[in-house]
């Protein structure tokens, strides 16, 4: 018998169960060395760490444009804010670029495709291919 999810959630006598701490959760969160070289050889991200991971690249370059911009004016040379957002674009691309497990917090569980009844495809075929019959012409 299946348990909603609220059902899971409610222990003895209707109590919830309590909820995990913080520490519990970031214990959960961890991975061992071996999943962290699995997930990031598998490169899954999913759609909200996409999202998040787009916003931090974007954040950091124009931030260090903006510093870079006003540090090469005091400077009076443009070089420096070259410099400031080339190194905060290499920054965002070592953070974002391969599939670290804070950008994949969400996965997305895909449903399994459903298999169509033999009798059904037959009956398509059937369908597709019955308006024209064979005839001889003599």
């Amino acid at each position: 018998q299946e348990r909603s999810p609220r059902q899971t959630l409610e222990g003895a006598g209707g109590r919830r169960c309590p909820r995990p701490s913080v520490a519990q959760r970031g214990a959960a969160a961890m991975v061992g060395v071996g999943e962290l070289w699995d997930m990031l050889r598998a490169g899954s991200i999913d759609f909200i760490g996409q999202k998040n991971a787009f916003d931090f690249q974007y954040y950091v370059i124009w931030i260090a444009g903006i510093i870079g911009f006003i540090y090469g004016l005091i400077m009076q040379r443009f070089l420096y804010t070259f410099y400031f957002i080339f190194a905060s674009t290499l920054f965002s691309t070592v953070i974002t670029l391969p599939s670290w497990p804070c950008w994949n917090r969400n996965p997305v569980e895909w449903l399994e495709p459903k298999e169509e009844a033999k009798d059904e495809k037959e009956e398509v075929k059937k369908s597709q291919g019955g308006g024209k019959k064979n005839k001889k012409k003599d």
